[in-house]
């Protein structure tokens, strides 16, 4: 039975549920507190949804979302975010396809929680030249400015500032920064384009993202000695948690990192500075966000791994569904319009699903996408666990 509330107390819990909502626990469980009303938001009924389809030997991953709460009229609605997903076959950015289809084109994603079908509604942002689903990104670049990285420092400088310019006019972004050999050696929190550009065109070469700037710098600074290794390696793992522990996020925004990097992942026997670290839900949740790799010695791509000491900076990327471009070692060819990441965003998608009053029990509950292309060229799965309030 869905229960009934009283006007004051139903505004009062929404308010707290789209404050508490964006925020993602560290164990990758959010909660979520909903209440109930009719369905007026267009969203299919689940009565109409379809199971998932198996998946078996997947060609791509699904990228790490951000879910959240949203309210039309007297209807609560979860919203899932999620970068786009490629073609292997074509490197085609795909458009995703909620129940029923749409346009003769038959539907391509599902959704389910704990097994139970959803009717779930797909916008693509390809489509949405009015700007009016408000997607909120957040931008971190991880920047390894170790001295074999000379050659390449300012061209990638070059292209943050070019690339966040032109994101700058027409999406919700906001950027940051850290530059990390086996110290964290400088970052700027989340801030503007503007702000960006200042920091990293303070100076040349790797000594761009050298220091610590922005209100926060000496908290910034005071934080970064628990991330410090050796300075004879680089540790791009240490970088991305000092960000995700320390910045300033937006709730409900989607947590982009790009990593720019020419040498392997060296945790320096610390496991909790390896690329597997974000491979475990328990360590990186969904809603941490998506790590994409631009690495710049394709003459060293295929290295052996040893764990814990010598790994593949890009496996970062394959644990959360980022992209992977493979860069010469001055950085030629790499601008705004090749790095994947950009595409990726271009073409995100918002999936949208109501009625879930019977999952609102405080309990852990499993939710499922699957995407399957009509041809099967593109198959993936992702599983999460939520806590509906």
């Amino acid at each position: 039975m869905i229960p009934c509330f009283k006007s004051k107390t139903l505004s009062l819990v929404l308010i707290f549920a789209s404050l508490l909502f964006g925020s993602c626990l560290k164990d990758g469980v959010s909660t979520i507190v909903l209440e109930s009303g009719i369905n007026n938001t267009g969203i299919p009924s689940d009565s109409q949804a379809t199971p998932n389809p198996s998946i078996s030997n997947p060609t791509v991953s699904i990228p790490n979302v951000q879910y959240s709460v949203e309210t039309e009229g007297n209807d609560v609605v979860i919203r899932i975010d999620m970068t786009g997903i490629q073609n292997p076959e074509t490197d085609e950015w795909i458009r995703l396809i909620g129940t029923g289809g749409e346009s003769g084109v038959p539907q391509n994603v599902w959704v389910s929680v704990d097994d139970k079908p959803k009717g779930i509604l797909v916008h693509n942002t390809i489509d949405d030249a009015s700007g009016n689903l408000n997607i909120k990104n957040d931008f971190v670049f991880l920047v390894d400015n170790s001295g074999s990285m000379g050659d390449e420092a300012d061209a990638i400088a070059r292209d943050i500032i070019q690339w966040a310019q032109k994101l700058n006019t027409n999406l919700d972004v906001r950027f940051s920064c850290v530059g990390y050999n086996g110290l964290i050696t400088g970052a700027m929190n989340l801030t503007s384009y503007e702000n960006l550009s200042d920091y990293l065109n303070r100076s040349s070469g790797t000594d761009r993202t050298f220091g610590f700037a922005g209100d926060d710098a000496d908290a910034l600074y005071a934080a970064k000695s628990a991330y410090d290794l050796s300075s004879q390696v680089e540790c791009g793992t240490a970088a991305l948690r000092f960000a995700d522990e320390n910045f300033t996020f937006r709730t409900g925004a989607n947590r982009i990192y790009v990593n720019f990097t020419d040498e392997p992942n060296s945790p320096h026997g610390k496991s909790g500075f390896s690329v597997t670290y974000v491979s475990s839900q328990s360590n990186w949740s969904t809603g941490q966000g998506t790590i994409h790799t631009v690495y710049s010695d394709i003459d060293y791509v295929d290295f052996e791994e040893v764990p814990d000491e010598f790994e593949k900076p890009w496996r970062m990327s394959e644990y959360t569904g980022g992209t992977i471009l493979y860069a010469s070692s001055d950085f030629t060819g790499v601008s705004l319009d090749n790095l994947p990441v950009t595409k990726a965003m271009q073409n995100s998608y918002v999936i949208r699903f109501t009625n879930v009053s019977e999952f609102m029990d405080g309990q852990y509950h499993k939710v499922k996408i699957t995407v399957k292309s009509e041809d099967g060229a593109v198959k993936a799965e992702k599983v999460f666990d939520m806590i509906f309030g």
